[in-house]
């Protein structure tokens, strides 16, 4: 120790010495400005986030105070805020601070669902601060600072915003499976950033060649499909019988993405009229395939093919744009004398969009199920009390799919830092303390009551089983998840509002066993 101390002295020591400014040292007095200092391309030889954050408002001459830090890896001031970055949380301010980023797609479309989870992650690093911060080898500890990010305008610059200039050692999201791909491909992997995603299911995301930097926090596509396939079944069986037939008709409409192309392909064990759906009874006859682009402004040419075919089930395997181009219009032009489709869908068209569309319209209400996530038994106490800890910071926000899991991701984040114990935390040392939540003798609710437990055992060098608001907090060796449980959801309106429920059939991925049976909602 008193050897490692000289050093750190005599590095000190040189660098004052020599007049220069720091490159990888901190908490010096002073520092310079490299010519051409000034814009978001501050070119600052640094020393402190204050001199940094004090040098950017000058910069930028408004007035306005312009939040910036010291990166200790290049040794360069950098703004916090970005174009797509526009929302800080924790105290920057601090030379210790530690800065990871959350990247959803909080403008657009998708922001009436991704602005909760960002919120999600926020409260999960408020939470961690209030009880003193990280505690990463070092008397003092140190503060967590997230950067929101918005991923719906230009994914890859955001992304390089944090991974590139900023260095974070991790990402809460994308939201989706392909950005997710996208973002590790071009960005985070090369960058040595692990990614957490709350909300991508696709499997071929485990596939990826990623220095286990990727992780989800979710099932996969793949993990869901027995208990899609057997709802479908279910209402193969159901509509034969009311409607004195031997055969149906399915229709299946995906997002030609990650998340749509990993879930249709998962139905390709699927047995319909007694064939599989490759059979050329079905596929092309009894069966449509149909991948939509995402980014049209309307789905006219499936809704036509549509209402010529007439499915009695219909598989929709996208976001929200997959209810108002497809579902609403479908719904409108649907001719009457026909009986109407049954509609099996998928936790990511679980949206604000959905519940509008069946609002004063109970006929519909009744034909839509889904398949998602829910919390596991032994989870259910730490996902309440956290929606009883968002309610109280965020009143009168509903809640909704992603938001456990982003939680729950920014905890994991943060424990695995401190299981690691680098008060420079790199994506290397995230990923491997990742490894020490899973395994231990310690069970540890996420959350602010246990935070500080979880710390202290996983400061000595333990590991912990650390439980999350849906499931434990385990992984499979490619960052997949090892188990959770999964239901059928549909929508009831007991209260006269439409609200999601449970349809009382759940899943369990761990041993495939189902539990209880579906209930329609009331």
């Amino acid at each position: 120790m008193a050897k490692t101390r000289f050093i750190e002295l005599f590095s000190a020591i040189s660098v004052l010495a020599t007049s220069a400014a720091c490159n990888s040292l901190t908490k010096l007095d002073d520092y310079t400005i490299a010519p051409g200092a000034t814009g978001t391309d501050t070119e600052s030889v640094c020393v402190s986030n204050a001199k940094c954050t004090d040098d950017a408002t000058l910069a930028h001459g408004s007035g306005d105070k312009v939040p910036a830090v010291c990166v200790k890896q290049t040794g360069h001031c950098v703004e916090l805020l970005s174009e797509d970055c526009d929302t800080i949380t924790g105290d920057y301010a601090s030379d210790d601070a530690v800065v990871i980023g959350s990247l959803f797609s909080t403008k657009g479309a998708q922001a009436a669902t991704n602005i909760q989870r960002q919120q999600s992650a926020e409260l999960a690093v408020g939470q961690i601060n209030d009880v003193g911060g990280l505690p990463l080898n070092g008397a003092t500890p140190q503060k967590l600072v997230l950067l929101s990010c918005d991923e719906s305008t230009d994914l890859t610059r955001a992304g390089n915003h944090l991974v590139g200039e900023l260095k974070v050692p991790a990402i809460v999201g994308p939201n989706t499976s392909q950005d997710t791909l996208d973002l590790s491909t071009a960005v985070s992997v090369p960058g040595g950033t692990v990614v957490m995603s709350p909300t991508a299911v696709a499997s071929s995301v485990g596939s990826l060649i990623d220095e286990d930097l990727t992780w989800l926090m979710v099932p996969t596509d793949v993990q869901r499909a027995p208990l899609m396939i057997s709802q479908i079944n279910a209402l193969e069986k159901e509509l034969t019988a009311a409607r004195a037939t031997t055969t149906v008709k399915l229709g299946v409409v995906f997002r030609d993405d990650a998340l749509g192309i990993g879930t249709r392909t998962s139905l390709n064990g699927l047995v319909l009229n007694g064939k599989p759906i490759s059979d050329a009874v079905n596929l092309g006859n009894r069966v449509h395939i149909n991948a939509y682009d995402f980014s049209a402004a309307d789905q006219n040419a499936i809704v036509d093919e549509y209402l010529a075919f007439l499915p009695d089930i219909i598989v929709l395997a996208g976001t929200a744009e997959a209810i108002t181009r497809v579902m609403v219009p479908l719904e409108s032009g649907w001719p009457a004398s026909t009986p109407r489709p049954q509609y099996v869908l998928i936790d990511s068209v679980k949206v604000p969009e959905l519940i509008t569309a069946v609002t004063d319209n109970d006929e519909l209400r009744a034909r839509v199920r889904g398949t998602g996530i829910t919390p596991a038994p032994a989870s259910k106490a730490v996902y309440d009390a956290f929606k009883v800890d968002y309610q109280v910071a965020y009143p009168g926000s509903s809640i909704i799919s992603g938001m456990g899991p982003a939680y729950d991701a920014t905890y994991a984040i943060a424990m695995a830092m401190v299981a690691e114990g680098d008060p420079q935390p790199s994506g290397e040392s995230v990923k491997a303390g990742l490894r020490r939540l899973q395994g231990g003798d310690m069970q540890i609710d996420i959350g602010a009551t246990r935070v500080l437990a979880a710390f202290q055992h996983l400061a000595t060098g333990d590991s912990i089983e650390a439980r999350g608001t849906f499931s434990n907090l385990a992984w499979t060796k490619d960052g997949t998840v090892q188990g959770g449980t999964l239901e059928v959801w549909c929508i009831g309106a007991a209260t006269g509002k439409p609200a999601y429920q449970s349809s009382g059939l759940s899943f369990d991925v761990m041993t495939g066993a189902s539990q209880g049976q579906y209930t329609a909602c009331q």
